[in-house]
């Protein structure tokens, strides 16, 4: 009797221990993952990207964060930037952010522990004032537009805001100048007029 009691007890403590030793794995490897997701980010240049599988588009980085949509599995959307473990995207004309690992992107990542930092080399101070011609500024804003054509049927808008007056539309095919480009909005010239469109509809091809 002793002897099947003895062997009961030994049991019962062989199990408590392997619980144990599985509840401190878990917590380690959790703790890891969470490392890794703080210090490792995509390098990559902004274009259009492919859901993984459906995953919510937040207003900030944060799974507490407002939902502003749902992306499907196969969706695109314009990707901007990636922030440890964050995309930044321009999402329906607004920018939101999307967990990194449910998105598509072409690029590498990058350990900010062990990036390589470069130490910045001072500038000798110049005593010459330069002065900036109508010319050189006209070849400057010359250089730095460029032509593109619009995917799809969109609207021109007074400003960098979904809700803002509509100057126009711009047909699917057609050609427009972009001046520069600002979170997820290209600036463009539009009929003689300065007009704004989201990015994502417009293509250089």
């Amino acid at each position: 009797m002793n002897n099947v009691m003895i062997r009961k007890s030994t049991k019962m403590v062989a199990a408590a221990g392997l619980a144990l030793t599985l509840a401190f794995t878990t917590v380690g490897a959790g703790t890891i993952n969470a490392d890794a997701a703080q210090t490792t980010k995509y390098v990559a240049k902004p274009q259009m990207v492919t859901a993984k599988s459906d995953v919510k588009v937040r207003a900030g980085e944060s799974t507490k964060s407002k939902v502003l949509g749902v992306l499907k599995k196969g969706e695109k959307v314009y990707f901007v930037k990636d922030d440890y473990g964050w995309s930044k995207v321009t999402y329906k004309g607004k920018t939101g952010y999307v967990g990194t690992r449910y998105l598509n992107i072409p690029g590498k990542q990058v350990d900010s522990k062990k990036a390589p930092v470069k130490k910045a080399t001072p500038a000798k101070a110049s005593t010459k004032k330069v002065t900036p011609t109508k010319k050189t500024t006209a070849k400057a804003q010359a250089q730095a537009s460029k032509t593109v054509t619009a995917k799809t049927a969109v609207n021109v808008r007074a400003s960098q805001s979904k809700t803002s007056k509509v100057l126009g539309v711009l047909k699917k095919g057609e050609k427009v100048t972009v001046v520069k480009e600002s979170r997820g909005w290209s600036q463009v010239t539009y009929k003689g007029k300065t007009g704004y469109v989201a990015t994502q509809f417009l293509s250089t091809k």
